[in-house]
């Protein structure tokens, strides 16, 4: 006895494996995947930076302070406003020249901002010196800029 198999011919165009379309629509898929990456990585990294220089300001900031308070009060005597330009350049060349800047950041990156003001031993800091009646508060602010100017941080001391 002979057992036939019901084996039909294959016909051209009926095969099993994928379309071209198929394949087309994974390569699209699986680029735009890659792409979606690719923008969250770089996103990543920007935002990396930004948060490092943010560190580096406000720990250089923090340390331009402390060099800044710990330095002598320069004495103004009774002068106006015209005397505040040395005693803010003598400061500032003082808190360059003393605190660590972060690497790649230059020193002049650190200034002491105009003017220095001083307490008039009522209510307010202003242009005139105190300093012959006993009233020797300076109110002195520092600011930082990052290299690229992103990122501008300032703080006020006060020395007495």
């Amino acid at each position: 006895m002979e057992v036939q198999h019901d084996v039909q011919p294959r016909t051209p165009g009926t095969d099993d494996g994928s379309s071209l379309v198929e394949i087309i629509v994974s390569v699209v898929l699986i680029g735009l995947l890659v792409v979606a990456m690719l923008f969250t990585m770089a996103a990543a990294t920007s935002s990396s930076a930004v948060d490092r220089d943010h560190i580096n300001a406000h720990a250089w900031l923090q340390s331009a302070a402390d060099v800044l308070y710990g330095y002598d009060r320069l004495d103004c005597g009774t002068e106006t406003a015209s005397n505040e330009a040395a005693i803010r350049q003598q400061y500032q060349d003082y808190v360059r020249a003393n605190s660590t800047n972060p690497e790649g950041w230059d020193a002049s990156n650190l200034d002491v901002l105009a003017p220095v003001l001083f307490w008039d031993g009522k209510q307010a800091y202003g242009p005139i010196c105190y300093d012959d009646s006993g009233i020797n508060l300076q109110l002195i602010r520092l600011r930082v800029t990052a290299p690229d100017g992103r990122i501008i941080e300032t703080v006020e001391v006060v020395k007495g």
